[in-house]
């Protein structure tokens, strides 16, 4: 195998590993600091995150894009990239934190509120500034550093979690602990990078500038992208009250894992599959196919299981208080249930260099959802914020099948859904019966029945249960091989 190959395997296990690892730390987190604090300081929190989320991408202002792919060209000029790119941030996040104090004061917050939004909406800054070292630890190929670093302070952050609210602090402590560690997430990857590379460690005007001119090209994308996922946080807080917030925030942390673990399977599943139908491009066109059906086999029994027990689900982890986030679970996992099937093709849409065409279904998702929310929220609160996303992200998969999908990625729906469709629509009537017994024993029943629904139905040819043999074998292997280079 190459080295290159090797380097692939590498940071594609680590980042997978870490990302994994952060996500079960995160939910763990998530449901102590609810169950401990409850609704109200829980969704001040989480409407803190969201204010950030909704503006960190013109502190970014895209150059985060831009230092990753030049620093992949030119290593040895990582450090003059990353330091430029520093001058950007000092500026134009400290005009996003002030942006975003003017909006606190004129809202005219008091109390804790105002203390945790103050301390929180920092982080736009230290999260701006880790953003431009993970862009150049990916130029260089050295994503496992940057997920070992995440994986290090999130059990540092969740640790302190726990031992404050063990001893009686509030929300506000807890921001102040999410601060420190992104700043030291900020010292150990400078440290790093500066081991790592070479070349002079200051910035220069004229890098500055081509960052930035080049930089705003991917801006508008990732401001869209921000305000799809967080102006419904914003808009809940805005219409109706943070405990809103922690209601809705609680079930969207579900949505995020899901939406984590789809992630995770494609990017493991598709470049595997690329390249062991590499020689043409109709072997290209095979790949994608297979992924993508794969992962319809998948997805379709994980979400629908989800939406059938996400009332027991959310009272199981987060208590009787967030019984209300069970029927915000059972929403918004339908914004999930096309996830599956759809990021393979998005994968080879940007491989093919076509992610322009990417871009309107992205426009068109964040005004819809936005529009819809400022309409429903104040009338239904966080089940119309639920409806907004659902709404908005299907729309958005179907623009991307009709708008991006022009070379191998577009499938035939009725051809690749029906028989998955069809074994978990089975599988539904099982945890229908089964939940009254409990989630533990509706969700073994589900597996089972879906299993033999699969076989019984010949959703999987033997074609597909040699490739997928295959690949988790050579996964395993590689991931074995990753670890011993760690």
């Amino acid at each position: 195998m190459s080295n290159d190959a090797k380097s692939a395997i590498k940071n594609s296990f680590a980042s997978i590993t870490a990302q994994l690892a952060n996500l079960l730390v995160g939910l763990a987190s998530s449901v102590y600091v609810a169950r401990m604090l409850g609704k109200e300081q829980f969704g001040i929190y989480n409407w803190a995150l969201g204010l950030c989320g909704l503006v960190v991408a013109i502190a970014n202002v895209g150059v985060d894009n831009v230092i990753s792919r030049e620093t992949a060209k030119e290593r040895e000029r990582a450090s003059e990239y990353l330091f430029s790119g520093f001058v950007i941030k000092i500026l134009t996040s400290t005009l996003t934190y002030m942006g975003i104090v003017l909006y606190l004061k004129l809202r005219d917050y008091s109390g804790l509120q105002l203390a945790v939004g103050y301390l929180l909406c920092t982080t736009v800054i230290t999260e701006s500034f880790n953003a431009s070292c993970r862009a150049v630890l990916i130029g260089i190929e050295r994503q496992d550093v940057s997920a070992t670093i995440s994986v290090v302070t999130n059990f540092i952050r969740v640790g302190l979690f726990i031992l404050l609210i063990s001893l009686k602090y509030n929300i506000l402590a807890l921001a102040w602990v999410t601060v420190g560690t992104l700043i030291l997430t900020f010292i150990l990857h400078l440290l790093i990078i500066c081991r790592l590379t070479s070349g002079a460690r200051k910035p220069k005007l004229g890098t500055s500038i081509f960052l930035i001119a080049t930089g705003s090209t991917f801006l508008i994308t990732n401001l869209f992208s921000g305000l799809f996922d967080r102006a419904d946080y914003v808009l809940l807080e805005y219409y109706k009250d943070v405990s809103t917030v922690g209601i809705y925030g609680a079930a969207w942390r579900m949505v995020e894992i899901v939406t984590m673990i789809a992630y995770n399977a494609s990017v493991a599943l598709f470049p595997i599959l690329s390249r062991r139908f590499q020689s043409s491009k109709d072997e290209h066109a095979k790949a994608i196919e297979k992924a993508t059906k794969f992962m319809t086999v998948f997805g379709f029994p994980f979400t629908i299981g989800i939406f059938l027990l996400s009332h027991p689900l959310m009272v199981g982890l987060y208590g009787e208080k967030f019984a209300e986030s069970g029927t915000a679970l059972a929403i918004l996992i339908w914004s999930r249930v096309f996830a599956f099937q759809i990021l393979p093709g998005q994968q080879s849409v940007a491989a093919r260099n076509a992610q322009i065409w990417l871009f309107p279904p992205v426009f068109i998702r964040a005004v819809l959802a936005v529009g819809l929310a400022i309409y429903l929220i104040p009338k239904h609160g966080y089940v119309g914020a639920a409806v907004s996303k659902v709404v908005a992200e299907n729309v958005h998969y179907l623009l991307c099948y009709l708008i991006a999908f022009r070379g191998p990625e577009r499938f035939n729906p009725l051809k690749l859904f029906g028989k998955p469709a069809l074994a978990t629509a089975v599988m539904a009537l099982a945890v229908i019966y089964l939940r009254k017994y409990g989630i533990f024993v509706a969700t073994g029943g589900a597996i089972v029945v879906y299993a033999a629904a699969v076989k019984l139905f010949k959703v999987l040819d033997q074609e597909d249960l040699k490739i997928l043999h295959r690949v988790a074998t050579g996964f395993l292997r590689r991931g074995s091989s990753a670890k011993e280079g760690f």
